[in-house]
């Protein structure tokens, strides 16, 4: 039986598979083959929909040069890539050296050679004493290596097909004058993205030879785009970067270093979309690998290229701990609410359920960032222990709530029976109350558990590098979504499954008539 679901399993994948990479393709390219896009002005039009990037500047580029487009909000590019390939986009606003490396990476996206807009990018950092003078800094090395040169020599590294080449060496900096903290988006390439495990690009490089140069320790924090500018302004980093457009209206909250780079925003379409490429094959019609070879390219691509399995196997690993961390601060905060919630006076009894409703309300996403941007914005607490924390305090409002309803199930001569034989009270409760109460409340207390656990798959936004944020990471390098997303989805059910065979063990454990039945086998 075994061995026949597992055979089911891998035709249902390859089903799936099949299903993702061939015909979603040929019908997008069926659908979009009578639209040829000859100029920008071709897409300023009620039937086109353009995607746009989560906290960039591009939504209002988009409104001035197409008003009339259709607009939707992506976290991240290689899903504006995916959707564009599969026909769901008509193209998206990008910056022109990310959509060369993109279209460099995947033969699908090439961009229309216009230029919406001339852009300058720089680092920004804090309006704090210490941002000003690492600003005054930065403008100053970056003047000095476009005098001599050497910023020339970056920008003909990173943007050559020389991979060989493309490390920075930021972990053997001294550090003599203190440590300084720098915030990405690693789904930038090629100014900031992971190769073999590290972070490397255009804007790391720079960062690095500038620590280099003033004696500065590096720490690199890895987050969504949309929390970089967020971090930066709460002053929990030093630098931030990721291809930040200078701007008047971002300038009145960060400083801006000069212009590190000058670019402009180009429009990414898929290859046979444009009139001038109507003649080139598709990839359904070269026939150049078949579909095992494909399954195989794809799976080599995401887990054994750069050894990015690292990247999943340390994923799992920070997912596995903030969850268990979580659910067992949060089963003691869960005790001590309903120890108040049980209590009869009312102030303490109103104080416990005002928190209680406050957890239940708040959605978990929003109480991380407070929690990291605002209240421990400055502290330097590590982000998987803000984590903890968040998750521990939404876990424990429900967690009370199922508790107290599980002592409330038990009669209460069950208590006044432990006393008289001489009980004390708190000795009644352990002994007694509690077995009794955890049969009602365990069953869902477990779902709450697995909830738990995939709801920490929105850590990536406090810039936590967990199982969901390291399969982002692959797929801004792939641009393939089937194996990260699904192994991803499969090792969540491991997980999952795993920790409820726990809990179901412990349940076992507390019931006796299924602890009768285990003795008698």
């Amino acid at each position: 039986m075994k061995n026949s679901l597992l055979a089911s399993v891998c035709t249902l994948l390859c089903i799936f598979y099949t299903g993702c990479t061939n015909d979603s393709r040929r019908e997008a390219s069926s659908a979009a083959a009578s639209v040829k896009y000859k100029s920008l002005s071709d897409f300023n039009n009620p039937a086109v929909t353009l995607g746009i990037r989560t906290g960039t500047m591009i939504d209002i580029i988009t409104e001035k040069n197409f008003p009339l487009a259709k607009s939707k909000f992506y976290n991240s590019t290689p899903d504006m890539v995916l959707s564009t390939i599969h026909g769901e986009l008509d193209g998206f606003l990008a910056d022109e050296p990310t959509i060369r490396y993109i279209g460099s990476e995947n033969p699908e996206i090439t961009y229309m050679k216009e230029l919406l807009e001339k852009q300058d990018y720089g680092f920004i950092f804090p309006k704090t004493k210490k941002g000003q003078a690492l600003c005054r800094q930065m403008n100053d090395f970056l003047q000095e290596i476009k005098a001599d040169g050497t910023l020339s020599d970056i920008d003909s590294l990173w943007f050559s097909n020389d991979d060989s080449r493309k490390t920075v060496d930021y972990e053997s900096l001294s550090g003599t004058n203190g440590l300084i903290s720098l915030v990405i988006d690693s789904a930038t390439p090629p100014f900031d993205y992971i190769v073999n495990n590290k972070f490397a690009g255009y804007e790391v490089d720079i960062v690095t030879r500038f620590c280099h140069k003033y004696g500065y320790k590096l720490k690199i924090t890895d987050t969504q785009f949309a929390s970089v500018m967020t971090g930066v302004v709460s002053s929990a980093y030093d630098i931030g970067a990721s291809i930040i457009t200078i701007s008047e209206e971002r300038k009145e909250k960060v400083n801006f270093s000069d212009p590190l780079y000058s670019g402009g925003i180009a429009m990414a379409v898929k290859k046979t979309n444009i009139s001038e490429e109507s003649g080139s094959p598709s990839p359904d019609d070269m026939g150049a690998t078949g579909f095992f070879t494909s399954i195989a390219t794809s799976f080599k691509k995401t887990f054994l290229l750069e050894a990015r399995w690292k990247l999943i196997a340390s994923g799992i690993c920070t997912t596995v701990v903030i969850s268990i961390l979580s659910a067992l601060l949060g089963t003691v905060l869960g005790f001590a609410l309903c120890a108040l919630r049980l209590s009869k006076r009312s102030l303490v009894n109103g104080a416990a359920l005002a928190y209680i409703r406050l957890m239940q309300g708040l959605p978990i996403l929003v109480l991380l960032m407070i929690l990291f941007y605002i209240v421990f914005a400055k502290s330097g607490i590590s982000g998987i222990f803000v984590a903890v924390i968040g998750f521990a305090m939404n876990f424990g409002a429900y967690v009370s709530e199922m508790i107290r309803t599980g002592i409330l199930a038990v009669d209460k001569g069950q208590t006044e029976a432990a006393l008289a034989l001489g009980y004390k009270k708190s000795r009644a409760f352990v002994k007694v109350v509690l077995p009794q109460a955890a049969r009602h409340f365990l069953l869902v207390y477990q779902g709450e558990f697995i909830s738990l656990v995939k709801m920490t798959s929105v850590v990536g936004y406090i810039a936590i590098q967990d199982l969901t944020k390291a399969s982002d990471i692959i797929r801004s390098r792939t641009y393939e979504a089937f194996f990260p997303l699904v192994s991803t989805a499969i090792l969540y059910f491991t997980i999952a499954w795993l920790l409820t065979r726990g809990l179901s063990a412990l349940q076992k454990h507390l019931d006796p008539k299924k602890r009768r039945k285990l003795w008698k086998a």
